[in-house]
């Protein structure tokens, strides 16, 4: 007996099956087509798959166009169903075969993932017309439907959802920095531990005004310097004056460079 939290909302759910099965009706030709035809709808209604035809062809192409309907000689083989679908731009394949007893064994497919799944049917016990609604073709079909969902539809969808979600979390798991050595800058665990200058590419401003005599900030603690040999002759003494006040340093090597004064 189906459940009654089931049968609540299986007015909604099955809304859309009147006019698939109107639009297939002068096919159905025996029990095991009707729940071939409940999976479809399933797959088409509420897992958004498009039907591309019938075979077993594994691969498709961009000009290939699906559809909610089944295609014509769906079920053209007495005892198997071989139907392809699209979604989210994955192949699969809806294979049905009816074996011993009149049972029907349905299995989705994966192509990309060769995940697999299967469900098998006694159409006698769950079939008891081939026209009208919902529940007079399928009485239990409550139950039915939850049984296609878990063991049939989701059991492959899920599971490729899952290898999907495990490859992009192993490919996330290591990300890549890109860094510029020339812009390398002390790592955020470590700032505050040492002291960052304020202009890191900067000199140091360690005698920095010392090395311009006329600027400010001057000293006079730079050491005097041999000039004479600059311009390939000696120069005259000369001392250099401390704007901001006094001499900063004077020659003290004139006796030695003009032989003119002894």
């Amino acid at each position: 007996m189906s459940s009654p939290q089931i049968k609540d909302i299986d007015e909604i759910y099955f809304f859309g099956w009147d006019m698939l099965v109107k639009s297939i009706e002068k096919d159905i030709v025996k029990k095991a087509d009707v729940v071939l035809i409940l999976a479809h709808f399933m797959l088409v209604m509420h897992y958004k798959f498009q039907c591309l035809g019938i075979g077993e062809d594994q691969t498709f192409s961009e000009d290939e166009i699906g559809s909610e309907l089944l295609p014509e000689l769906w079920n053209a083989e007495d005892f198997d169903y071989r139907l392809r679908y699209l979604q989210n731009n994955q192949l699969y394949l809806l294979i049905g075969n009816v074996i011993s007893e009149g049972k029907i064994l349905l299995n989705l497919l994966s192509v990309e993932s060769k995940n697999v799944s299967n469900i098998l049917f006694d159409p006698e016990e769950v079939v008891k017309s081939f026209n009208g609604k919902i529940y007079t073709m399928i009485p239990d079909a409550a139950a039915i439907t939850d049984r296609i969902r878990r063991e049939l539809i989701e059991t492959v969808i899920i599971s490729r959802n899952a290898n999907e979600a495990c490859t992009q979390t192993e490919t996330e798991r290591v990300p890549r920095q890109s860094i510029d050595p020339m812009r390398a800058t002390v790592p955020s665990s470590l700032r505050g531990q040492f002291a960052s200058p304020r202009h890191q590419n900067e000199f140091p401003q360690v005698d920095r005004g010392n090395l311009n005599p006329f600027g400010p900030g001057a000293t006079g603690n730079l050491y005097p310097l041999p000039l004479h040999n600059l311009f390939g002759y000696t120069l005259p003494e000369f001392q250099v004056v401390d704007l901001t006040g006094g001499f900063i340093f004077q020659n003290q090597f004139s006796d030695h460079f003009h032989p003119w004064q002894h």
